[in-house]
């Protein structure tokens, strides 16, 4: 699947979401607050951000796009004061013309600040058919906060933490799709995933695009990827843009390739699980699941121990939460 159909598809399919929920790179240190993407409406065409405490007291919507417009896949900024999203609109340049845009905003909700945008009249995709402009998705910051890394149109492009001097990095091979980038906690390089025909997996590579190799088997279709806050791990799931009968499940492997360990175990396909994000001090993992509490099946946030324990339900909502992201306390 191209980067512009995964994109459209984001805005407009109400099934993307049973494996679209990304989850963004954690910062060293305390403990802080959930972000995650909340559907507003059931054909998930429009949705905010929103926080709320670990235990799923105290949710708040930060972000209030107007409707068809969703922003989703938030991150954190490493001090905690800002996060990054992709703000998808189904018909940002016109009817049926698509938009994705990475924008920031202050951790209370305010100073929402475009970075990486088309000019009117250009977009991603119309009717399917490029549109002029960037699939743009899945920001993430740099550990030091003064950049950005983000999906562009099936590459991975790094960027100023104020949306200047735009950069794509080179790949190394012709026909792949790059995408679900992670900055690792030293900033010395970047995991992400990678496409190849039908084929799905996780891959590292060094931050300015060189030296990139696989470490997850083609056989799990891995997708998105999260460093520990050592830098030691990385959690995952598997069956990216895979058959919706074979659950997805999560799992965490050593940037070497080596030590790769299944946390969640789930078959059938009527259990999915979503992206997941390790807690800042490392001992926990944050992920979106479906079918959550609610009567829709809808997908709600679950918290677990580092090594797959003590699974407890975070939102318990009756809408559609996934793509969190556990930030830094501030």
């Amino acid at each position: 699947m191209s980067g512009r159909s995964r994109l459209t598809l984001l805005a407009i399919a109400p099934v993307l979401g049973l494996l679209s929920g990304s989850a963004l790179a954690t910062s060293p240190g305390k403990n802080g607050k959930l972000a995650f993407r909340r559907y507003l409406n059931s054909d998930h065409t429009w949705g905010a951000v929103f926080v709320a405490n670990p235990d799923g007291s105290a949710a708040r919507q930060i972000t209030h796009p107007p409707t068809l417009v969703s922003d989703v896949k938030p991150d954190w900024s490493p001090n905690g004061r800002r996060i990054a999203f992709l703000r998808s609109a189904v018909n940002g340049c016109g009817a049926g013309c698509e938009t994705g845009e990475i924008d920031v905003v202050s951790s209370d909700g305010s100073a929402v600040t475009r970075l990486a945008y088309d000019p009117p009249g250009k977009g991603c995709t119309k009717n399917e058919q490029p549109a002029g402009g960037v699939c743009r998705g899945f920001p993430a910051w740099s550990p030091d906060g003064t950049r950005l890394v983000f999906d562009c149109g099936g590459a991975i492009c790094v960027m100023n933490q104020d949306g200047s001097n735009v950069r794509r990095l080179p790949q190394d091979a012709a026909g792949v799709e790059d995408h679900d980038p992670q900055w690792s906690p030293n900033g010395r390089r970047i995991a992400f995933g990678r496409g190849l025909g039908d084929q799905r997996a996780i891959y590292l590579m060094n931050s300015d695009g060189s030296n990139p190799r696989r470490v997850t088997p083609w056989s799990l279709r891995g997708g998105q990827p999260d460093w520990s806050p050592d830098g030691k791990r990385l959690v995952f799931y598997s069956n990216r843009d895979g058959p919706t009968y074979v659950s997805a499940n999560l799992y965490t492997i050593r940037p070497d390739g080596t030590h790769l360990t299944q946390l969640t175990r789930v078959h059938g396909g009527r259990v999915q699980h979503l992206s997941a994000t390790f807690s800042p001090d490392g001992k926990w993992i944050a992920f979106s699941r479906t079918p959550g509490s609610g009567s829709a099946g809808n997908a709600d946030v679950f918290v677990m121990r580092a090594d797959g324990t003590h699974v407890r339900n975070v939102t318990r909502s009756s809408a559609w939460d996934s793509g969190v992201d556990w930030g830094p306390r501030s």
